[in-house]
């Protein structure tokens, strides 16, 4: 499953004003999720190399209306928390309007880092 979306950033313990900096990680963007055998992953355009989030990192997934300080006029964000170098993090996507569809996408995601 490949889906088109839009990075919104990823904070560093909640709060939307520390950004997480890491290579793949530091700019936000349009480009296309999908999920394999090692986690999830988030290829935006122009860029060579995808932000990875594996199984083993993720530690949950949410929705909210806005995320890293965007926000998204009312439309579900995906939050997929994960721990990486001692960091609580959480990094943010837009993928569909349809909120049934995000919770249920959410819930899926959730039990896969469980």
């Amino acid at each position: 499953m490949k889906k088109q979306g839009n990075y919104f950033g990823t904070e560093i313990d909640g709060r939307w004003w520390k950004r997480y900096r890491a290579p793949a990680f530091f700019a936000r963007g349009n480009g296309e999720l999908w999920l394999d055998e090692e986690g999830l992953h988030f290829l935006k355009k122009l860029t060579k190399a995808p932000l990875t989030i594996t199984w083993a990192e993720g530690t949950g997934a949410s929705l909210g209306k806005s995320h890293a300080g965007r926000w998204a006029l009312g439309r579900p964000v995906l939050k997929v928390a994960f721990r990486r170098d001692d960091l609580d993090l959480s990094a943010g996507f837009y993928l569909s309007s349809d909120w049934s569809e995000m919770e249920q996408f959410a819930a899926d995601l959730t039990r896969r880092f469980s």
